[in-house]
């Protein structure tokens, strides 16, 4: 049902792109979707915009009749939607941080690899087991855990889009705000765990006071957090860590459910 879902919702598009910016530069009829990629609009749109794991660029002048939905992405530009606007759980690092001045963007950039250098301290010091499953899991399965966090991504997808159909009801914000919360939930900790995995696997390079599992860890997150602002590859290898970041972590979940799954060597033992 999931697949037949998410399968119409492409279909319908005009244009879906997948991993590419889908342009919009002429009258368009909607919905218009784009998958791991960004959409940029500089006209009109009759229908929902929908990026996946992307970013929506509303140029001054577009006008988008019905809805603009940035899952995993922000919405940014000054255009403007006669529906809702909304931006949720953003998967790569902001694609308009680069057109903004200089010293603000070093500045915002020092900020964002500050709190992701505190918040993956915290998570290793009071999680430490599942943030170390979460890595060992990317070693033990490196060819599933990308697909997982793909396939979870597409399931997380559907619920949301269901929950914006019925958010004026109790259970559809209920949903939403759920959705919401166990998608940034996932990325944190799947991203501090492939933190922890790299750190581990460059401990020899380190100095001995900084071999530490913490010290580690946060050196990783810095660096890994540093090359996601570089221009072109930074964004789309901030994507992959997030996607085998969330799917390590639906993995260690799945690996501990008492039933069979389609995934080899996935099962309980």
């Amino acid at each position: 049902m999931t697949a037949l879902l998410l399968a119409a919702a492409l279909a319908m598009a005009p244009a879906p792109q997948v991993g590419a910016t889908l342009a919009i530069e002429r009258p368009t009829q909607g919905p218009v979707v784009a998958v791991l990629g960004d959409v940029f609009v500089s006209s009109e749109v009759v229908g929902d915009v929908v990026a996946v794991g992307g970013d929506v660029e509303l140029a001054p002048g577009a006008l988008v009749r019905g809805d603009v939905v940035a899952l995993g992405g922000s919405v940014f530009g000054g255009g403007s939607a006669t529906g809702r606007v909304v931006g949720l759980g953003g998967l790569g690092a902001p694609a308009h941080a680069s057109r903004l001045a200089g010293s603000v963007a070093w500045g915002l950039a020092l900020v964002r690899v500050g709190l992701w250098v505190i918040v993956g301290s915290l998570l290793l010091l009071f999680f430490p087991r599942i943030v170390r499953g979460t890595g060992e899991l990317v070693v033990r399965r490196p060819w599933q855990t990308p697909l997982i966090g793909i396939l979870a991504l597409m399931v997380w997808l559907v619920t949301v889009m269901f929950a914006l159909a019925v958010t004026t009801t109790p259970l559809g914000a209920g949903c939403l705000l759920l959705a919401v919360g166990l998608l940034l939930l996932a990325k944190l900790l799947g991203i501090v765990g492939f933190a922890w995995l790299i750190g581990r696997a460059g401990v020899r390079a380190l100095p001995i006071a900084w071999r530490g599992e913490l010290p580690r860890t946060g050196i990783a997150l810095l660096v890994m957090t540093a090359l996601s602002a570089l221009p072109v590859l930074g964004g789309s290898l901030w994507l992959v860590v997030n996607v085998v970041g969330i799917g390590a972590v639906v993995g260690t979940v799945l690996e501990r459910l008492p039933i069979g799954l389609p995934f080899p060597r996935l099962a309980t033992r």
